[in-house]
């Protein structure tokens, strides 16, 4: 009974061992299972991650690329606006001395003043005490007294103008009956010619002119005086060309590469 009872125990105890082996078995296998499924899952989780990280990286070197692009173009539009820049500079420098030399433009500086008026006293006088004498062209200011004068001083003027009106060299002086046309202005004394240049030429080209000391000796009021500012207005009238043309092609604008200075 002893050895049976014994044998039966062994048994139980070898079954027992068995089962929890077998288990052991299984939650080992189970284990095992469960790190290798998590292991792949990480792996993918870490293979997106990469090419994610990849693609990110690839959209980074477009963009940079397309920045560098972008700041070669605004390089190559400052340069080309800084050139635009310079040629208008350049155009608008060119246009102020044309603008200049056609008396186009208002002038400032220093010069004389000569004022000229009609010997009225004298003419009345003449014809009171010698009517069988007296000419009454001998004691008015005549548009040659005008055009001497300023012819006489020409070397020393840089501007000039008569009762307000620019003279350029298209600029007529004549005379039509008692008053004188200027511009085809009518003007009527006094006159007055401003003009800009050396105060000292100008003065000693006055002084010593034949027409000035005709007109004195003639008893004409003529007097002058020095200004250091002088302002004479551009000339107002206009510029007509009804038959000249063109003939030499230099005469056109060069290209714009060509007026850089």
């Amino acid at each position: 009974m002893a050895d049976k009872k014994r044998k039966s125990i062994k048994q139980r105890n070898i079954l027992f061992l068995s089962l929890i082996s077998f288990i052991l078995g299984v939650m080992i296998m189970t284990s095992i299972h469960t790190n290798h499924s998590a292991i792949a899952a990480t792996e993918s989780k870490t293979r997106e991650v990469v090419d994610y990280i990849e693609t990110l990286e690839a959209e980074v070197g477009a963009l940079e690329a397309e920045i560098n692009a972008t700041r070669e173009q605004i390089k190559a539009l400052e340069s080309s606006q800084a050139q635009e820049e310079t040629q208008l500079s350049y155009l608008n420098s060119l246009a102020g001395g044309l603008s200049v030399r056609a008396r186009l433009t208002d002038m400032e500086g220093p010069g004389i003043v000569i004022t000229l008026d009609d010997n009225a006293v004298g003419a009345a006088l003449a014809q009171k005490n010698n009517p069988s004498t007296y000419r009454a062209e001998n004691y008015i200011v005549h548009d040659k007294d005008l055009l001497y004068l300023i012819r006489a001083l020409s070397h020393a003027t840089e501007a000039c103008s008569i009762n307000g009106l620019r003279l350029t060299d298209a600029s007529s002086i004549r005379c039509a009956g008692t008053i004188i046309l200027i511009n085809s202005a009518r003007l009527a004394p006094p006159y007055k010619i401003s003009i800009i240049g050396d105060q000292k030429e100008l003065v000693s080209a006055l002084t010593s002119c034949g027409t000035y000391l005709s007109l004195v000796y003639r008893g004409i009021p003529v007097e002058y005086v020095k200004q250091d500012k002088l302002i004479i207005k551009a000339y107002a009238g206009a510029y007509s060309t009804n038959y000249v043309q063109v003939t030499d092609d230099r005469i056109n604008f060069p290209p714009p590469d060509d007026l850089l200075p």
